[in-house]
């Protein structure tokens, strides 16, 4: 009888983890796509204030600028706080920025509200470390996948939701709306999520300060930055300046029919859960080589059928796949580094993740503007085939850093 009670309760246990799983993966999507959901409706934007489009890049950079100093600054105290805490904090934070873009009387003020908004859309990083850590040993692969599927979506459909609900209401509604959303997660976060807190007794200011000696400690971390940064530069520029591409000839598309280029990227969605299985079974890094192939295949197919919609999403589909099965392989192996410091390297890794995006975002418009769509693509592929390369290397010099035991211990046998 005793086993039959324990059975149950390791039953009841383990729906309860799949539920809190799929929760975390929708409250992570949806945190993470507050910084995609202006993309599509960026020309609507620059006719409001009266801009140039080229400036766009500088609103779509601000969230990517903002989440950047959000990992670095607020990623931390998932070292410190219950994820309860910090997690209904950030939604709070997070709609209020949102109402405040919505109201914005200038790009510059936009602009500003953008950082706010990409700083506490931090919350899709707290979540996938909770993930990983409620996960049973043998499937957090697999906990990181289902995350990653959930922020997949959050990306991909972000571009169509706020594509469509622009085109409907107008963008400044638009935003409100998704500020209402984040009220309610802030509530349901604090009341499903852990409220138990970490046990660590270092000082915000000395989890800060621990930050460079991570990267000098783990070589692991070393690599998983240089790879990330290689083809999430390369997303944030395709993706900003496929929306400006498609609003001239020979598409002429408007906003609602740019964002529906997301759909194109579904199939990403299915490919992070594989890539977290896999990860599983075969190790980490075959997953990210596979996915940086993929990210070339992908843009030079963006590049040759440059006139045709349906060259165009066949691309992105190869390109999306490749980036979101790349990511949660890269994700999966450095969460398994060091338990006491999980928050602390992920803040590292996503700093230096984020940065490259917002620099894509940035200067992917510029690029377009002055040299055109071939420029683009001929530098998403240089930088794409420079982390393939790198990676490559990694791979056939067979070293086994100290992470190297932790990361087995991440694989199901």
């Amino acid at each position: 009888m005793n086993r039959v009670a324990e059975e149950r309760v390791m039953q009841a246990q383990d729906r309860r983890s799949h539920w809190l799983t799929a929760f975390i993966a929708l409250a992570a999507g949806v945190a993470i796509a507050n910084n995609y959901t202006l993309q599509p409706a960026l020309p609507a934007v620059a006719h409001t204030f009266g801009v140039p489009p080229g400036a766009m890049g500088f609103v779509a950079g601000s969230m990517q600028v903002g989440y950047m100093f959000g990992i670095l600054l607020l990623t931390p105290f998932g070292d410190k706080l219950s994820p309860a805490r910090i997690v209904s904090w950030q939604f709070a934070a997070l709609a209020v920025a949102l109402v405040l873009a919505g109201c914005a009387p200038s790009l510059p003020a936009l602009a500003a509200a953008g950082c706010v908004i990409g700083a506490t859309a931090t919350n899709a990083v707290h979540l996938a470390t909770v993930a990983f850590r409620i996960a049973p040993p043998d499937s957090k692969g697999r906990a990181v996948g289902t995350v990653g599927t959930g922020v997949s979506a959050g990306i991909l459909l972000s571009r169509l939701v706020g594509g469509l609900l622009s085109q409907a209401v107008g963008w400044r509604a638009m935003l409100l709306l998704f500020g209402a959303a984040a009220l309610v997660l802030a509530v349901l976060a604090y009341r499903l999520l852990p409220k138990d807190r970490p046990q660590h007794t270092s000082s915000y200011l000395g989890l800060l300060a621990s930050l460079p000696s991570l990267l000098r400690k783990h070589a692991l971390l070393r690599e998983g930055m240089i790879a990330g940064a290689c083809w999430f530069s390369v997303f944030s520029m395709i993706w900003v300046t496929l929306v400006l591409q498609v609003a001239g000839p020979p598409f002429n598309l408007n906003t609602a029919q740019a964002g529906l280029f997301s759909f194109a990227g579904v199939l990403g969605l299915f490919a992070t859960r594989a890539a977290g299985r896999a990860s599983d079974r075969f190790g980490h890094r075959p997953v990210v080589i596979a996915g940086l192939l993929l990210v070339v295949a992908g843009v030079a197919l963006l590049l040759v059928t440059r006139a045709s919609i349906a060259g165009t999403v066949a691309g992105l589909v190869l390109f999306d796949v490749g980036c979101f099965a790349s990511q949660v392989a890269n994700q999966t192996r450095l969460m398994a580094i060091d338990a006491t410091a999980r928050s602390r390297i992920y803040t590292v890794y996503m700093f230096g993740y984020y940065a490259s995006g917002a620099l894509g975002s940035i200067v992917g418009p510029w690029i377009l503007l002055r040299t055109g769509w071939e420029s683009v693509c001929g530098i998403s592929m240089a930088i794409a085939l420079c982390g393939l390369a790198f990676t490559c290397i990694r791979q056939m010099q067979g070293e086994r850093p100290a992470m190297r035991d932790g990361e087995r211990r991440t694989r199901v046998r």
